[in-house]
């Protein structure tokens, strides 16, 4: 104790500095001259010793209503408690120092100090799970920050298996009983971290993550009115592609093909339902800007099919089910060319804003993670 009592000078010269209200909050002593009182054991109990930002801390003891303002280490953070006599309960700040053993500081009216010592952790994120669609038995890999604090996780509501690669990546196997749901990561001090989106029961099928081929062969297509390149982008994701729509001349615009193979017509030895079948990639631009997500067997209809979709100039998840596609380039109900077989497929095709009277001639469109759901 004897020798966290003699940092108390440097603390009080600190708060004297800081927070100028001592003078009015506290007129009875002045923390720069007078000697503090040891008020350690007025503290008697604290219910958690490892915690997070947003949690409360309940300490007890005697006299705690007489708790004027709590400080983490040195650092002059805004820390809202309520007190009575016997229980003062602490909302742990957002700024809170993380990862190291943290020394609460209490100060008392009068000239008293008290200090108890707790842990602050950072509750783990989850930025990404892959594959977003399968069933019990099958792996899954969960990418994020501070995955290393896992001490339990559960998919769909059911606990589940797994192992930490690093503080970035955990692999995970799928219960059995999982039928659809959140991944949702539990640490030691019993707070939660949820996926950005729930996993789906089903398959998932990739065509391009633009690191690698997927399930599906693919090679991108020409595109008149635009050029595209790969780039690297902020973790979790590595590398993307990136569209640039430019003025080469032509009076129509620009498309970015798809090309499919290996386009499987069973999933489980069951036919592929339609209905269950829906289009997914991760998109953003450099303005709002709409396109039309097509899948077909020609370049023009018939045999296309498609839905016009908005983009953001944030990341987003854009999933387009086959049961909303139109006729052709997406705006016409399907009556006349009705949709194929999964597996006759032959390319996903993204009609572009490209044309000049559109006057998007140096905007961008950036994907990642192009693939196939099919649900259960």
């Amino acid at each position: 104790m004897k020798q966290k009592i003699n940092n108390i000078g440097l603390i009080l010269t600190i708060l004297w500095i800081s927070f100028p209200c001592f003078t009015a909050c506290e007129k009875e002593y002045n923390p720069m001259v007078e000697e503090v009182v040891d008020l350690n054991g007025n503290i008697t109990a604290v219910d958690k010793t490892i915690t997070e930002p947003g949690d409360i801390v309940t300490f007890t003891g005697t006299n705690l209503d007489k708790v004027y303002m709590i400080m983490f280490n040195e650092e002059p953070l805004n820390v809202q408690f309520t007190a009575t006599s016997t229980e003062l309960k602490m909302t742990v700040p957002s700024q809170a120092p993380l990862g190291d053993v943290v020394t609460i500081n209490f100060f008392f009216s009068g000239k008293g100090l008290a200090q108890r010592t707790i842990k602050i952790i950072s509750p783990p994120q989850i930025m990404e799970v892959s594959p977003i669609a399968a069933y019990p038995g099958e792996e899954l890999t969960i990418l994020g920050r501070e995955l290393y604090l896992a001490q339990s996780i559960s998919v769909g509501g059911v606990n589940a298996t797994f192992t930490v690669i690093d503080d970035k990546t955990i692999s995970l196997t799928v219960p059995d009983g999982f039928a659809g749901g959140d991944v949702v990561i539990t640490t030691e001090t019993g707070g939660e971290s949820m996926s950005p989106s729930p996993v789906i029961l089903g398959t998932e099928l990739l065509v391009t993550n633009i690191d690698n081929n997927g399930d599906i062969l693919n090679n991108f297509g020409s595109y008149s009115n635009a050029s595209g390149a790969e780039a690297s982008d902020d973790f979790p994701r590595n590398k993307v592609y990136v569209i640039t729509i430019e003025d080469n001349g032509s009076s129509w615009g620009a498309n970015c093909d798809f090309n499919l193979q290996n386009m499987p017509a069973t999933i489980n030895g069951n036919t592929i339902d339609l209905t269950k079948v829906e289009m997914v990639a991760d998109v953003k631009a450099s303005k709002v800007l709409s396109f039309n997500f097509m899948v077909g067997k020609n370049h023009n209809p018939p045999g296309l099919w498609g839905k016009t979709t908005e983009v953001t100039q944030e990341w987003q998840t854009i999933t387009v089910p086959f049961t909303v596609l139109g006729q052709g380039y997406g705006g016409d109900p399907i009556t006349d060319d009705p949709l194929i077989p999964f597996e006759e497929y032959t390319m996903i095709k993204w009609s572009l804003p490209a044309s000049a009277d559109q006057k998007n001639f140096g905007e961008t469109i950036t994907f990642d993670n192009v693939k196939f759901i099919i649900r259960d």
